[in-house]
């Protein structure tokens, strides 16, 4: 059996204001490309494929329109659809009955029996066969993102996941399919993977609550295809092959230098999985200035200057995103201004400036005063003083002027309300 594994794709994902359709269209153009390629026999997508539970129309006609190509180029591809936290479980299994007739297999939401309650574990087997023939050759655990309510009461993540995959096992064993090797897609946090710690945006809840021990949940498969981790990458502490895709695409800048693209697995008559990754280079890139840590503002301007220039006919669609990380030694009001006009001939899409202040001078300006002193000081002589505890420098006559300015204006509000 050969297989690609892919997940999270964001679609209709927003970048600090700037629209990702084109980028989005890029990555699925070449997955088609990649599917005609390589002529697998199941394309698995392990959740996330919409950035949020309510999704722009231009983003399901993505979807839907992906799926029907692929399944119209590649004759006899089985694609396998899994919920993520991103995506509303329900919307995404909507036309799950129609994409069934084209074997495209949609797992969203818990399955209960109506009159018990129990789920109805049976509804996430999903036999595969190779393209050419109906006969099946390996099953494949579809198991969507799970939430608290989706397990026993008191379980944890990891106690929950473990659970619902030993009752496929069991149900498995009582199947037709029993003793074929066995693919899972899930979608989860397991510990020890490596993630941004500066921002992310995979939902991690704060604490490290919905870490899942990918040990526990190891049920024997020959290969786990993961979502919710945007660094593609394999899962260690694990006896079988267990790997995440990554995203289609960087979600922040602190994935700027992540590698794209999907995974190529083939398991062999004994069970056995070979995994390859399929590189994918994004219609964007990501520049920060500068590449590590933060710039004086003339260091910035320098950089700025060294960037290429928009030419008459270019393309917008390509430019690369950028981002700017300053080092705020004393205020600097119309920097934005003078950075915005430095970049209106450069060939970027501007995204943000992060203004940081030297670690030293936070240090000092958390010290503390007395509230005995703190109510001798005159406004004027405390703003000095935080001025030269955060800068290291003279409040200049300049920035003195509009502190005082700005005293005057809210006494005369205060005067005005009396």
């Amino acid at each position: 059996m050969k297989i690609i594994h892919t997940a999270d794709w964001h679609l209709g994902n927003t970048f600090h204001g700037h629209t990702r359709t084109d980028e989005h269209a890029h990555f699925l153009a070449w997955l088609l490309d990649t599917l005609e390629q390589q002529m697998p026999d199941a394309l698995i997508i392990s959740g996330d494929v919409f950035d949020s539970a309510n999704p722009p129309a231009a983003a399901e006609r993505q979807l839907y329109d992906f799926l029907l190509e692929a399944t119209r180029r590649v004759e006899g591809l089985q694609i396998v659809l899994t919920a993520g936290n991103h995506d509303s479980a329900g919307r995404l299994e909507a036309p799950a009955e129609l994409l069934r007739l084209h074997n495209i297999y949609v797992r969203g939401v818990i399955r209960r029996n109506e009159a018990t309650g129990e789920l109805d574990f049976d509804h996430y087997l999903l036999p595969l066969s190779r393209r050419t023939d109906a006969e099946a050759q390996i099953v494949c655990l579809a198991v969507p993102y799970l939430r608290p309510a989706d397990y026993p009461a008191g379980f944890t993540t990891t106690e929950g996941i473990a659970w619902f995959l030993d009752n496929l096992i069991r149900r498995l064993r009582k199947s037709p399919f029993k003793g074929l090797p066995v693919i899972t897609a899930a979608h989860f946090y397991a510990t020890g993977v490596e993630v941004c710690d500066n921002e992310h945006s995979e939902r991690l809840v704060v604490g490290g609550q919905d870490c899942v021990e990918a040990r526990k949940v190891d049920c024997g498969a020959a290969y786990t295809a993961l979502g919710h981790i945007h660094k593609a990458q394999r899962v260690g502490n694990t006896q079988s092959e267990m790997h995440y895709a990554g995203s289609a695409l960087p979600m922040s800048f602190s994935e700027r230098h992540y590698r794209h693209g999907v995974q190529w697995i083939e398991i062999n008559e004994y069970g056995k999985a070979t995994v390859k990754r399929l590189c994918h280079t994004p219609l964007r890139g990501l520049i920060s200035i500068p590449e590590r840590g933060s710039a004086t503002p003339e260091e910035v301007f320098a950089a700025i200057a060294a960037l290429p220039k928009r030419e008459k006919h270019y393309d917008s669609d390509t430019l690369p995103y950028l981002e700017i990380r300053v080092e705020e030694r004393q205020p600097q009001p119309s920097l934005m201004h003078e950075v915005a006009q430095a970049l209106e001939e450069r060939a970027v899409h501007f995204c943000r400036m992060v203004r940081e202040v030297p670690q030293e001078n936070d240090k000092a300006q958390k010290e503390n005063e007395s509230l005995k002193t703190l109510r001798s000081i005159l406004p004027k002589e405390m703003a000095r003083r935080i001025f030269e505890n955060r800068y290291h420098a003279e409040m200049t006559e300049e920035m003195l002027k509009r502190f005082l300015q700005a005293e005057e204006a809210v006494a005369a509000d205060e005067s005005g309300a009396e």
